[in-house]
C-alpha cells in the first residue's frame, strides 16, 4: 500500500487505499484514504487533498458477512448431502415395505381392528413414498446448475401440454383462451416449461369456483431485452395474499383445505422458472381469481 501511495505521488495521480493503522494504545483500526492532486490554472500541481475515514465497523461487518456466507454455504452443502442420503437410502426399504403391504391384499383379514391398522399403515407408507419422490424432484431442480435449452414452436408445446391434461380438461370443460400474439418460437427447456404450465393448469382446474364456469386466459407477448412474457389468469377461488404473501412459493404450503393438495406445485414452478433464468409473480384475490406473470429468456 505504501508503494502504491508512493507511485501515486510520484506520478501525480489519484490514489485510494484501505490500510490498518495503530492508535497510541497500539490497538488497530481500518482507515480508507484518498489522495487527490489539485492543479492550478497553469496546470501545475498546487497541492493535494487527502480524506481519511475510519471504516473499522464496515470491515467488521464485512468479516462477519464472509463468515456467515461460509457457514451458510457449508450448511447448504450439508443439507443437500442429507437430502441425497435420505432420498437414496430410504428408497430400497420403502419399496420393500410397499411390496409387503401389497402382498397383504391377497389375504382375507377378519379382524376389523387389524384391518384398520393395516389400512392406516399402508396410507402412511404411501404418503412417505410421495414425500421421498417430492424431495427427489426438488433436489433434481436445485442441482441443475446448467440445463439444456432448445428452440421450440410455442404452439406445439401448448398442444402437448393440453394433450397430457385432456382427461381433466374434458371433465371440467373450462373456457380456455390462448393468445400467442406475435410469438411463434421460444428458447427454453421443454420438460421444465411443460411442467410449469401443467402445474398452473392443474391448480386452476382443482381450485375453480363451483359458482361459475372456469375461464383460463393465457396471453403470450415478446418484450424488450429478448424476453417472453406469459400472463396466466383464471377466475377461480383465488388466494388470500394478505395472509399468505410470503408463503406462496414455499415448500409444502397449502392455502385451501383440499384432500389431495400437497403444497408442492408452486414451489416447483418457481424453482424451475428461476433455474431457467426467468421470473414469476402473482396477483390474487379471494373469489376473483389468480394471475401469474412469468418471464422467459427468448434467446
Amino acid at each position: 500500500e505504501i508503494e502504491k501511495l508512493t507511485d501515486s505521488i510520484k506520478n501525480k495521480t489519484e490514489c485510494f487505499l484501505e490500510i490498518i493503522l495503530n492508535k497510541k494504545d497500539q490497538s488497530e483500526y481500518w482507515v480508507r484514504l484518498s489522495f487527490i492532486p489539485v492543479y492550478n490554472l497553469e496546470h501545475d500541481l498546487s497541492h493535494w487533498i487527502s480524506i481519511q475515514r475510519d471504516i473499522t465497523e464496515e470491515k467488521k461487518l464485512e468479516k462477519e458477512k464472509e463468515i456467515l456466507i461460509r457457514e451458510l454455504t457449508q450448511n447448504n452443502k450439508d443439507l443437500k448431502q442429507f437430502s441425497y442420503i435420505t432420498s437414496h437410502n430410504l428408497r430400497a426399504p420403502l419399496s420393500n415395505l410397499t411390496g409387503l403391504l401389497n402382498l397383504i391384499d391377497d389375504f382375507t383379514i377378519e379382524d376389523e381392528e387389524l384391518k384398520e391398522i393395516l389400512t392406516g399403515f399402508k396410507l402412511s407408507t404411501l404418503l412417505l413414498n410421495e414425500t421421498i419422490n417430492d424431495l427427489a424432484k426438488v433436489i433434481t431442480i436445485k442441482d441443475s446448475t446448467s440445463i439444456q435449452n432448445e428452440e421450440l414452436q410455442i404452439q406445439d408445446i401448448f398442444k402437448n401440454i393440453l394433450s397430457q391434461l385432456h382427461i381433466q380438461l374434458d371433465n371440467t370443460k373450462p373456457q380456455l383462451n390462448i393468445n400467442y400474439g406475435n410469438v411463434s418460437k421460444i428458447h427454453t427447456n421443454k420438460a421444465y416449461f411443460e411442467s410449469i404450465f401443467i402445474n398452473l393448469l392443474t391448480n386452476s382446474l382443482k381450485y375453480r369456483s363451483r359458482n361459475r364456469e372456469l375461464v383460463i386466459d393465457i396471453t403470450i407477448t415478446e418484450e424488450e431485452n429478448d424476453t417472453i412474457k406469459i400472463i396466466f389468469r383464471d377466475n377461480g377461488i383465488g388466494i388470500d395474499l394478505e395472509r399468505n404473501k410470503n408463503k406462496i412459493f414455499g415448500l409444502y404450503q397449502r392455502f385451501h383445505d383440499y384432500p389431495d393438495s400437497k403444497g408442492l406445485g408452486l414451489f416447483l414452478v418457481k424453482s424451475q422458472i428461476e433455474t431457467m433464468g426467468g421470473t414469476i409473480s402473482i396477483q390474487s384475490e379471494i373469489e376473483n381469481g389468480t394471475e401469474f406473470i412469468l418471464t422467459f429468456k427468448s434467446l
